[in-house]
C-alpha cells in the first residue's frame, strides 16, 4: 500500500526537523505508541496498540531513521509484529519552507500488512492508515507548538 501526502506546519523548518529527531515527538507521531526508546543511534524499539475495524492488538517492533540530510529530508523505516499480524514500511520525509515560519512536510511511504489484520480488506486498511498518519501529523504539530 502506498501513502503520499503533505502537511503544513506553522513553524520554521529547523524547528520541525528538531522535533522529528526528538524521541518524545516520535512517540506522538506514531499513533498508539505506548513505549519508545532509543537502542542505537537513530534506531528505536517500542510497543504500540493499534486497531483496524474490530481487529486490535499490540505490536512490538523497531523504527529506524536513515539518510539524514538536515533539515531537509530523511528516510524512516519500521516493522512491527503482534497477534493480529505484522506491519512493515519505509517512507521518505522531506521538509520545505514555503514561507518564513511555514514548513510543509511531504511524505511518501510504502507499507506491507500481513496476518489477520490484512484480512479486513485493502480499502479499510488504507483508510485506517491515512487516519493514523493524519492523527500523528496533528500530534507532531501540537508538540511543536507546545515547545514554542
Amino acid at each position: 500500500m502506498k501513502l503520499t501526502g503533505t502537511h503544513t506546519i506553522q513553524a520554521p523548518r529547523e524547528r520541525v526537523w528538531d522535533a522529528l529527531m526528538d524521541v518524545e515527538a516520535l512517540k506522538q507521531l506514531i499513533p498508539g505508541v505506548e513505549s519508545l526508546e532509543e537502542v542505537a543511534p537513530n534506531t528505536y524499539r517500542g510497543v504500540a496498540r493499534i486497531g483496524v475495524a474490530n481487529i486490535k492488538g499490540e505490536y512490538s517492533g523497531t523504527v529506524r531513521l536513515s539518510e539524514l540530510n538536515p533539515p531537509e529530508s530523511f528516510t524512516i523505516s519500521g516493522e512491527g509484529r503482534g497477534k493480529p499480524g505484522h506491519v512493515r514500511g519505509q517512507g521518505a520525509i522531506r521538509l520545505t519552507e514555503d514561507a518564513p515560519g511555514v514548513t510543509t512536510l511531504h511524505y511518501d511511504a510504502d507499507l506491507q500488512v500481513g496476518g489477520m489484520i490484512a484480512a479486513v480488506g485493502q480499502r479499510l486498511i488504507e483508510g485506517a492508515a491515512k487516519l493514523l498518519v493524519n492523527q500523528g501529523l496533528k500530534a507532531l504539530e501540537q508538540h511543536i507548538e507546545r515547545r514554542g
